[in-house]
């Protein structure tokens, strides 16, 4: 295997316990690292094409108590605008619901995932909601049935993989004359329904969008309903000496971790 693609294999150690990912096995499933890349992604991995890994849901019993039952709803999916491998995941709370008869014990972790459990007019909701950003997916969950309520939302990403192969016009030159250096972006937004301070740690949130017309309304809704958000980046890279600097110097405000490859 060839290229930045095959080694991006690194840092998975490193996330692998963070829930807001994906798996990365299931992520790169159908990766041919030697494939051509997506211009936006940097991956060689196509939505609903090439190298794209099935979609995969899952329904989490948490707790069950007098209020209800407590449920995680994930889905794990290549995003269609990004097209990197990405993961939704949805914290609920559900009244008046008829649970299991029988309710696996708390330590049987395997055991508590409840596939088709979950409500159908809730499940479609949540399929349909939860497609990009996380924000405007929670407030899409508003609208569902009284008895369900969305207490938090996240995303996470495993993407995109800048190098020479792709990467903005700022920083091309740069990966042209450096063809071995890669930086892989772990970009997360998670909202929170409750007041507090939202927390924009994500200096490259404009390059990808800035919520448009929107924007407005959603500042408002975030003291009405209330809820808050918290968006951050972390980035690794491996390349030559100067490449912290350099993209410390063109992105102000991104904060890029050296990884240690092994090569030598």
């Amino acid at each position: 295997m060839t290229g930045p693609a095959a080694r991006v294999h690194l840092p998975w150690d490193r996330i692998r316990t963070d829930g807001r990912f994906p798996d990365p096995a299931w992520a790169f499933s159908r990766l041919d690292p030697d494939g051509p890349v997506h211009p936006v992604s940097g991956l060689p991995l196509h939505f609903g094409g090439r190298g794209c890994p099935p979609p995969g849901i899952r329904t989490r019993l948490v707790f069950a108590g007098p209020e209800g039952a407590r449920v995680r709803w994930t889905r794990d999916r290549v995003d269609p605008v990004f097209h990197c491998p990405g993961r939704h995941t949805c914290d609920l709370l559900l009244a008046d619901v008829t649970l299991p008869e029988s309710i696996p014990d708390d330590y049987q972790d395997a055991a508590r995932e409840l596939a088709g459990w979950l409500p159908e007019p809730v499940s479609t909701l949540l399929e349909n909601a939860l497609l990009q950003d996380a924000e405007l997916g929670f407030l899409q969950c508003l609208e569902a049935p009284e008895a369900c309520r969305v207490e938090a939302v996240s995303r996470g990403m495993i993407g995109p993989l800048w190098s020479a192969a792709a990467a903005p016009e700022s920083l091309a030159r740069w990966f042209a004359d450096h063809p071995d250096a890669w930086v892989l972006h772990l970009p997360t937004d998670e909202v929170e329904r409750s007041p507090g301070p939202c927390v924009d740690d994500d200096p490259l949130a404009p390059l990808f969008g800035d919520g448009g017309p929107l924007a407005a309304r959603m500042a408002r809704l975030r003291l009405d309903v209330p809820y808050r958000v918290i968006r951050q980046r972390r980035a690794v890279f491996s390349g030559p000496p100067g490449l912290g600097e350099e993209l410390s110097r063109l992105l102000p405000g991104l904060l890029p971790v050296p990884l240690e490859t092994g090569d030598r």
